[in-house]
């Protein structure tokens, strides 16, 4: 799978280069472009797995991951978010992402009452949508929105579309649909 990853660190070609090297030294990952401006790298990497040990092999050269929107805020060593709340009840969902064996559980508590997620699972390349009873249905992954925009169409559902950072540091869309019409 290709991802794009931030590291707040980089600052120069010696950072990127150093990326480089210490992502084609892992087997089944590879280097594929790096941005120093944006902080940011491409790679590709075979699993879930191979991302957990380039994120932990990043970190013992000086370049912890951080999700993109913190990238240019974060402190040298920044700690990778885990959680984004959202104060407002009435408005955006705020997730919680709790690492689990195959990947990561995506909850928030829906206005129906219940507690609703997803179970993204990282060998799964694209999953299907998870629905709540009330209808609203959550989809997280690469292209998100897009997929759950497609799947759904727009004239029935409402979308909000959020960027949550994973527990191994890739940021990942977090596509919500929310029918214009409840089921209850």
């Amino acid at each position: 799978m290709r991802t794009t990853l931030y590291a707040p660190d980089i600052s120069c070609e010696h950072c990127i280069a150093t990326i480089e090297r210490t992502t084609n030294a892992l087997p089944g990952a590879r280097f594929l472009t790096g941005d120093i401006e944006g902080r940011r790298f491409d790679v590709e990497v075979e699993s879930g797995t191979v991302l957990d040990a380039l994120a932990s092999a990043l970190a013992g050269e000086g370049y912890p991951l951080a999700d993109g929107a913190s990238a240019d805020a974060a402190p040298a060593g920044g700690v990778p978010l885990l959680t984004v709340e959202r104060a407002a009840p009435a408005g955006p969902p705020a997730y919680t992402v709790t690492r689990t064996d195959v990947g990561a559980d995506v909850n928030y508590r829906c206005p129906c009452g219940c507690t609703a997620g997803f179970a993204l699972d990282r060998g799964q390349p694209e999953q299907a949508a998870e629905s709540c009873c009330c209808g609203r249905q959550l989809l997280v992954g690469a292209r998100a929105s897009e997929r759950l925009h497609a799947a759904l169409g727009v004239d029935t559902y409402a979308f909000d579309v959020q960027t949550l950072t994973m527990p191994w540091g890739q940021p990942l869309e977090a596509a919500l649909a929310v029918p214009a019409q409840p089921a209850h």
